[in-house]
């Protein structure tokens, strides 16, 4: 979002049609350039529905890429309405901006709590962000 606060991390969100087919076909080309690759949980450990995730790191280890493959049904897509929200909502974008500094200071080698703290207030963002869309 323009002007947020963020991570150096590109995060892009993929359209795949099978997943065991991306298993198959995608991920030694990704992993031949220089991705890792996971097989992801959504939510939770270990609960389903699973997705491909793709990491790209810079020479000094640290992340630059995240890809997130997923099929037309996951819920992921959800995401591009939170973000079109925080586009078009300023006030929003900075409250999401205040509260994701807050928790980085909370929580700098932490990330499952960095996350875990933001959650409350996407959920809520995004069901706002699916009333207004509609």
């Amino acid at each position: 979002m323009p002007g947020l606060a963020a991570k150096p991390v590109i995060d892009m969100l993929v359209e795949v049609c099978s997943l065991d087919e991306t298993k198959e076909r995608v991920v030694p080309v990704l992993e031949a350039q220089g991705y890792d690759y996971f097989w992801r949980p959504t939510w939770g450990d270990d609960v389903p529905p699973f997705y491909a995730w793709f990491i790209k790191r810079d020479a000094a280890g640290r992340r630059t890429h995240h890809i997130h493959m997923v099929e037309p049904h996951f819920e992921h897509w959800q995401r591009l309405l939170f973000r079109d929200y925080l586009i078009e909502h300023p006030e929003t974008a900075r409250e999401y901006q205040d509260l994701k500094l807050r928790l980085s200071k909370d929580y700098p080698h932490d990330r499952v709590s960095y996350t875990k703290g933001k959650t409350d207030f996407i959920v809520r963002v995004t069901k706002r962000a699916k009333e207004y869309y509609q």
